[in-house]
């Protein structure tokens, strides 16, 4: 009897060692005591798997890759929960895009809390964009008057300094794309500069800008001029100047042939202002123009002849422009990449390259006709980026 109970007992001690042993065992074999920890983080892409990060822009899909996470429940960057998707976590990974919304409170942390209430953080940054700015919609607009900002990544609270250190006021915010800002006393021409919490950056346009101006019908000296000077005005019932004088088209149909800037002489003083470089590096400027329509002006016959002979040689060479324009009665910038009408002049034996002495010009429509109903002030070639 007393061997029989021996014998129980040292199994029941048997298997108690075993059963500790075992547990040990099973703790000593998990990862980091089974504690979560992130080892590194990197991005989706297979051919870029070996790029380990430490910030990642906005929407961007990244994958943490680390011991035990599982049971991770919520994740969040900055202050912004990130989506998690069961699918697309294991034990050793998770991909997870990042939030896209803007962050109140930035820590550069990412968060991770799990079933079990542990949180662990890690240092990561959210590369949030600096404001873009692409254009504006007129780069001519009076003191006190709304201009609108094109661009991205306008995310409140903006600031907008115009050249001269004046700020203006910001009106309203659309869609983090477009921005409206009332034009301050003292802005000046150049570039503004808009500020969000998340960087600055310099337009590449110029508010007002006035550099290289080829045409701004401020003219009294008509010596040469074929066309155009009988439609210089200061304004009109349907059409304000925006800068001084501009030229003023009011054809109801243009017919087959209409001239409305053409000539050399005086002309060719103003377009002496064209840069050398501009002739150099075609690529790098743009012919620029505000326009104010009255009605929509759409035609495929619009001609732009530029050259160093006369205005007659347009018959050899020109742009065609094909507008699609409706300002619907307020001024507005065009761009056309310079480059364009370099080629286009540049042809049919015709001479458009750099000369000190100025250029031929015919701003002309040929074709069956069109509603030509617009002012147009303020041409210039000018650099599609700040120096």
């Amino acid at each position: 009897m007393k061997s029989s109970l021996k014998t129980l007992l040292f199994l029941f001690i048997a298997f108690a060692m075993a059963g500790v042993f075992t547990g040990c065992s099973e703790d000593d074999d998990l990862e980091n005591g089974g504690r979560p920890m992130i080892s590194y983080i990197r991005v989706t892409r297979p051919a870029s798997a070996d790029s380990l990060i430490t910030k990642a822009g906005q929407g961007s899909l990244i994958a943490i890759v680390g011991q035990n996470l599982g049971n991770v429940r919520e994740l969040w960057f900055n202050d912004q929960p990130a989506a998690l998707t069961p699918t697309y976590i294991t034990n050793n990974t998770i991909i997870v895009r990042v939030p896209s919304q803007i962050p109140t409170e930035v820590t550069n942390k990412m968060r991770l809390v799990f079933s079990s209430g542990e949180e662990l953080t890690h240092d990561f940054t959210v590369d949030i964009s600096e404001p873009r700015i692409d254009r504006m919609v007129s780069e001519y607009v009076a003191t006190g008057e709304i201009a609108t900002i094109v661009g991205d990544f306008f995310y409140e609270p903006l600031k907008v300094t115009f050249t001269g250190g004046v700020e203006g006021e910001v009106v309203s915010v659309k869609d983090d794309n477009t921005l409206e800002v009332r034009v301050p006393q003292g802005a000046q021409p150049g570039p503004v500069t808009i500020t969000s919490n998340f960087g600055a950056t310099e337009s590449d346009f110029w508010f007002r800008d006035n550099r290289n101006i080829i045409a701004d019908y401020e003219d009294t000296d008509f010596n040469g001029w074929w066309h155009g000077k009988d439609f210089i005005i200061a304004g009109d019932d349907k059409i304000s100047g925006i800068n001084g004088k501009f030229l003023r088209i009011n054809k109801e149909n243009t017919g087959g042939w209409f001239e409305a800037w053409v000539g050399d002489g005086t002309i060719k003083q103003k377009t002496k202002n064209i840069p050398e470089d501009a002739f150099a590096n075609p690529s790098k400027y743009s012919l620029k123009f505000e326009i104010n329509t009255e009605v929509p002006l759409v035609y495929n016959g619009a001609r732009i002849f530029f050259g160093t002979g006369g205005p007659g040689d347009r018959d050899k060479a020109a742009y065609t422009w094909e507008p699609n324009i409706d300002t619907k009665n307020k001024w507005e910038t065009v761009s056309i990449p310079f480059e364009e009408i370099y080629a286009a002049n540049n042809a049919g034996g015709n001479t458009f390259t750099y000369n000190p002495n100025g250029y031929a010009v015919s701003f002309h429509f040929v074709g069956p006709g069109t509603a030509a109903q617009f002012g147009l002030d303020n041409v210039r070639v000018v650099p599609n980026v700040n120096p």
